[in-house]
């Protein structure tokens, strides 16, 4: 019985918040070797930094813990290569992009009076990965590239830490760096595949206004 009295007096303080962000997002890369008798391969992709764009609302429901829902968009290049003797090799650079959905649990460690609140977080996410070919991909002998075009969308954890720095008039800064772990739609492309999973590791800046 305390305990929904706790819960309920903490929603008659709850308060709102949204907030927007910017950042860098690195994604984890992969590859796979193969040596027999009759062929040797190896395989890889190889990313590049790119940048990120976030909006988030949210409500506090105590001093110490907050529901958050949020939209992430980024974008990064890749290069995937392939050497298989005697059959040929490839190389394939490309561009990525991911739009993700998602809901994070956030756990303050000092409350909603601190000018300085530092959280952890954790959460789930639906992501859309897609990419496509660009430039001009260099083949020889009888390499088979990957499709032009190839998507896929996957439900995967994330976790992050960050910190809220209060200003005046409602108004906050956010600094977070999250890591989101799903299925790589990446790896099955590569010739030998792949196995490992898609990390996609953010630093983000942002602002918070609260209501």
């Amino acid at each position: 019985m305390r305990g929904v009295l706790f819960l309920a007096a903490g929603m008659i303080h709850a308060q709102t918040f949204v907030g927007g962000a910017t950042g860098v997002s690195t994604l984890s890369a992969d590859g796979e070797s193969v040596v027999r008798a009759e062929e040797s391969a190896a395989s890889g992709y190889k990313p590049e930094n790119g940048w990120l764009v976030q909006g988030f609302a949210g409500r506090h429901v105590s001093d110490f813990i907050s529901f958050q829902a949020g939209y992430g968009w980024n974008r990064n290049s890749l290069v995937l290569t392939s050497v298989r003797t005697p059959q040929g090799a490839y190389q394939q650079p490309r561009d990525s992009s991911q739009h993700s959905l998602s809901g994070d649990l956030l756990l303050y460690f000092r409350n909603r009076r601190s000018r300085v609140r530092p959280f952890l977080s954790v959460g789930m996410g639906v992501t859309h990965f897609a990419s496509r070919e660009r430039g001009s991909p260099v083949a020889t002998g009888g390499a088979i590239l990957p499709p032009s075009r190839f998507s896929a969308a996957n439900a995967g954890l994330r976790a992050a830490a960050g910190i809220d720095l209060l200003a005046r008039r409602g108004w906050g800064f956010r600094y977070m760096f999250l890591e989101s772990m799903q299925a790589n739609p990446i790896s099955p492309r590569l010739c030998p595949p792949g196995n490992r999973r898609l990390a996609n590791f953010q630093n983000v800046f942002g602002w918070v206004k609260y209501f």
